[in-house]
């Protein structure tokens, strides 16, 4: 009677691990899954365009970005009608459009940039430029001023961007400062392989024709 209390206890041995080794692979593939951004029309209207995420691997964190990411498209909608009715008062053609890309998706981390282009009259129409960020490790949206958590950092910081923006005179206005260069919680970024990207907007330091510059700064000059 031992040696078949035996057999039956090494049988159930072997078949859990059988188990356990099947369902590993599955479960790895799962953790491993890359989260991937669709793109959606709000309310039907072409040039409205706005993500949304899927597979980050925590329902409640997903749902969370989605809604402020839809929060971004319904306050873009505002900004939409509020310019054509200008355009139909003033006599002017409005335009608004809004477009995105994803900057970074690797290594638990996701940068997804937005483009809000408006013509409102005049000689030309402005984009305006907003980032996304997420560590979705930490489950959290990051801002720049929890990367660049300490004065030196942003001191470093900012001695890369002005040494950058001297040796690129022709994207940048000839009396930036050091000064002028601010790196807050509020300062449009995005995650790289390396570190992160600076993103300064139309006429943010330079002039209208240079366009939106984006500055990568290694990780080594702010750790």
């Amino acid at each position: 009677m031992k040696w078949n209390h035996m057999l039956k206890a090494a049988g159930i041995a072997v078949l859990l691990f059988s188990v356990l080794a099947y369902a590993a692979p599955s479960l790895k593939a799962v953790q491993a899954k890359t989260p991937t951004v669709s793109s959606h029309t709000y309310k039907k209207i072409k040039e409205l365009k706005y993500p949304q995420v899927h597979h980050i691997g925590n329902a409640a964190f997903e749902k969370k970005i989605n809604q402020e990411l839809k929060a971004y498209i319904e306050q873009s909608y505002q900004e939409y009608l509020k310019n054509k009715k200008a355009g139909e008062q003033q006599g002017f053609k409005a335009e608004y459009q809004t477009s995105f890309s994803v900057k970074y998706n690797a290594a638990g981390k996701l940068s997804i940039q937005t483009l809000n282009y408006i013509y409102s009259g005049g000689a030309h129409g402005l984009t305006s430029v907003q980032s996304f960020n997420y560590d979705l490790k930490t489950q959290k949206r990051v801002t720049l001023n929890q990367i660049l958590n300490t004065k030196t950092k942003v001191s470093k910081t900012q001695d890369y961007l002005y040494s950058y923006i001297k040796k690129h005179d022709e994207l940048f206005f000839p009396d930036v400062k050091k000064e002028d260069i601010t790196l807050n919680q509020d300062t449009t970024f995005y995650f790289t392989k390396n570190g992160i990207a600076i993103v300064f907007g139309q006429y943010d330091l330079g002039p209208y024709a240079a366009g939106i510059r984006d500055v990568q700064v290694p990780s080594s000059i702010y750790q």
